[in-house]
């Protein structure tokens, strides 16, 4: 039973090398995918750039008063963020300092 297994199984081997050498089978090769619009390789930056050069007097005021109103309150929001962390970090220095100092009189009173 052993060698019909076998028997079987190297006669689908050489159906399957015979498929495989067959030249029947011709891969057809992948589409290239052409980009015709050249833009797709400028930088955002360059990009905005031609946006902004392309709009008239009016508008590019209109533009760079909204980029300032934005820039003013990123910076500010920035500022307040530095100054929170010097807030909690002066508040720490006390309660420690507080701690150090205060607690330790404090239980050599009592003792």
């Amino acid at each position: 039973m052993n060698s019909k297994h076998e028997n079987d199984l190297q006669y689908r081997l050489e159906k399957l090398e015979a498929e495989v050498n067959s030249s029947s089978i011709n891969p057809s090769p992948l589409p290239k995918i052409v980009s015709t619009d050249s833009s797709d390789h400028r930088s955002p930056v360059k990009k905005f750039f031609v946006w902004f050069g392309s709009l008239s007097r009016i508008k590019k005021i209109g533009v760079v008063s909204v980029l300032v109103v934005f820039g003013f309150a990123i910076l500010e929001a920035a500022l307040k963020l530095v100054a929170s962390a010097i807030a909690f970090t002066l508040l720490a220095v006390l309660a420690y300092l507080g701690y150090k100092f205060v607690v330790p009189n404090n239980i050599e009173r009592r003792q």
